[in-house]
């Protein structure tokens, strides 16, 4: 393990949205993790806007703590935004041990993982919380560089359109904006299958446009 002494070095910006996976425990004790934007405040203290209907803003409330993990497995990030996508519909547990400091769990396999605590939530409008964490351990697995490849991006960013267009589909007068979307999802899959052709990249991306389809929603080829 590699000790890191700031969020900074791990690439978080003051005020800057970073994709991360945020992990907690049910009230079963089971696990749950889904992608989160986790906005830096300073170096001890991160931010996270909930919407007030999901599962991690419950755990966290029940708990008053969560862990931030970091990693570059595009799966990680699709199987979390999409647990129906794992088999029998549910997480893999064994993705999952006991975190470092806080009671939550932490992904085994995550490049780096941030225990935080929580100390404060507050209304954003009507629909959503914006929780403050106090960081309390960070733990770094690996810490050697990788090429970027547009891939990743790419379908990071259409997995989180995704879960936008799922939530808008319930809501006739959104159309025009789940149109918008379904075009930048297309885009996206466009730069995958350009830059990494049978990769992992494509493979999330070609399941993903099947259960967008599944939905009921039909993209343009």
């Amino acid at each position: 393990m590699i000790g890191l002494a700031k969020l900074t070095d791990l690439g978080f910006l003051k005020g800057g949205i970073a994709e991360c996976i945020v992990s907690t425990y049910g009230k079963d004790g089971k696990p749950n993790a889904a992608p989160m934007g986790v906005t830096m405040i300073d170096d001890e203290h991160l931010t996270i806007d909930f919407f007030n209907s999901t599962t991690t803003l419950s755990n966290v409330k029940a708990n008053r703590c969560a862990v931030v993990n970091l990693t570059s497995d595009i799966a990680v990030y699709y199987r979390t935004a999409f647990k129906e996508a794992n088999p029998d519909g549910v997480l893999r547990q064994e993705w999952f041990e006991k975190a470092a400091v806080v009671k939550a769990p932490k992904l085994c396999l995550a490049d780096a993982a941030i225990d935080v605590s929580l100390y404060h939530l507050e209304a954003v409008g009507v629909e959503k919380t914006r929780a403050f964490f106090k960081v309390q351990s960070l733990q770094v697995q690996k810490a050697y560089p990788q090429v970027y490849c547009r891939a990743f991006s790419a379908a990071l960013e259409a997995i989180i359109h995704a879960t936008r267009v799922k939530a808008l589909l319930r809501d006739e007068e959104k159309h025009k904006q789940v149109s918008k979307l379904l075009e930048q999802i297309d885009n996206c899959r466009d730069v995958v299958n350009r830059v990494a052709p049978n990769s992992v990249y494509s493979l999330v991306m070609a399941d993903l446009m099947k259960r967008i389809d599944s939905w009921g929603s039909k993209t343009e080829d």
